[in-house]
């Protein structure tokens, strides 16, 4: 089983939409996250819990679907190096973005994000552990046909 880093922003989206491929896509593959994804998450419960047209049940079921393909990994086990490599990289992007540029770096995993210009910076850099989410949905979509 193949395994990836996940931006935020894929969790919130996945969570709100409760779309099929979602779970698809979480039985298929091994993420990690690292522990600061879990505070930025954070920050859109309320959005989650309004915006969410199924009863709460529903959402905690796929919620914890969700979470138990994920593995959140301390931040205290990435490595000096990654994170200043990660800093470096993201400086003129996203400095915010650094410590899951830098989980994939010391994973040696791809990140999946939805964030273009993160994608596009670090690509003109020549970092290549970057994949934008819907290009990895429509692989994923592809090789169901």
């Amino acid at each position: 089983m193949k395994g990836y880093i996940l931006d935020a922003n894929i969790i919130f989206s996945g969570v709100l939409s409760q779309k099929d491929i979602y779970k698809k896509i979480f039985d298929g593959s091994c993420f990690f996250i690292p522990d600061f994804a879990l505070i930025e998450l954070g920050k859109y419960k309320n959005i989650i819990l309004s915006k969410s047209k199924l009863k709460a049940a529903t959402l905690t079921d796929f919620t914890l679907h969700i979470f138990s393909k994920i593995t959140v990994v301390p931040d205290f086990l990435i490595s000096k190096k990654s994170l200043e490599t990660a800093q470096e990289l993201c400086r003129e992007i996203d400095i915010k973005d650094s410590i899951y540029i830098a989980l994939a770096i010391e994973l040696d995993l791809i990140l999946l994000t939805r964030d273009k210009e993160l994608y596009q910076g670090l690509k003109l850099k020549g970092f290549t552990k970057i994949e934008l989410f819907d290009a990895f949905i429509d692989q994923i979509s592809n090789k169901g046909d």
